[in-house]
């Protein structure tokens, strides 16, 4: 036990100090520009041992997003049962947007993305399987039978946008507060809405 222990921690130590190199390479020499034998080498480790941790760039940027999608759906369900879908849906997005900005490659991941299409498109490519995660949850809180069910998956694609629109408006600077991003994101939502 405590062999598989170590094993899986020096496993994670691996997987981390790779994505740190990458992501330090992406953001000083572009996306686009950086070969995975320049991330091997900064990471201190063999291209072959990078090809054990990811099955590519494309893969190892988006790494980030499973990260995203597990935490989202882990608080759902987290929530007080006693909230409204909306409410969980707010609870879910401020709860998210304060880990999301203290996390120390959130700015340059969007600065990377930003600079490349490949980036954006290699970033994005597992949302959908955040998408799915976040609607089951959705769907075990809701008791309803799928995740493909119409409000699980309206509230999952609800989540992921005001997340979207309080994660860019806070690296805009429009909003120095995530939390204050959140509420007006919120605040022009029902504002649409109802009017």
């Amino acid at each position: 036990m405590a062999e598989d222990s170590l094993q899986l921690r020096k496993q994670q130590m691996v997987r981390g100090a790779i994505y740190d190199a990458a992501i330090k390479l992406f953001a000083e020499n572009g996306f686009d520009q950086t070969t995975v034998e320049e991330v091997a080498q900064a990471a201190g480790v063999s291209r072959r041992s990078f090809f054990r941790y990811f099955a590519s760039k494309d893969d190892l940027l988006a790494q980030n997003v499973v990260n995203y999608g597990n935490v989202l759906a882990a608080t759902v369900t987290a929530c007080a049962p006693n909230l409204t879908p909306l409410e969980t849906v707010r609870e879910v997005v401020q709860t998210v947007l304060k880990q999301a900005v203290v996390q120390p490659h959130t700015r340059q991941i969007i600065e990377i993305a930003q600079r490349s299409a490949s980036a954006r498109q290699a970033h994005g490519s597992r949302m959908h399987d955040v998408e799915d995660a976040l609607a089951a949850a959705f769907a075990a809180r809701l008791k309803s039978p799928s995740k493909d069910d119409l409000k699980p998956r309206m509230l999952a694609t609800l989540t992921l946008s005001s997340m979207n629109l309080a994660v860019v408006a806070w690296f805009r600077g429009e909003y120095q507060d995530p939390a204050m991003a959140a509420r007006q994101v919120f605040a022009n939502l029902k504002r649409i809405v109802c009017d």
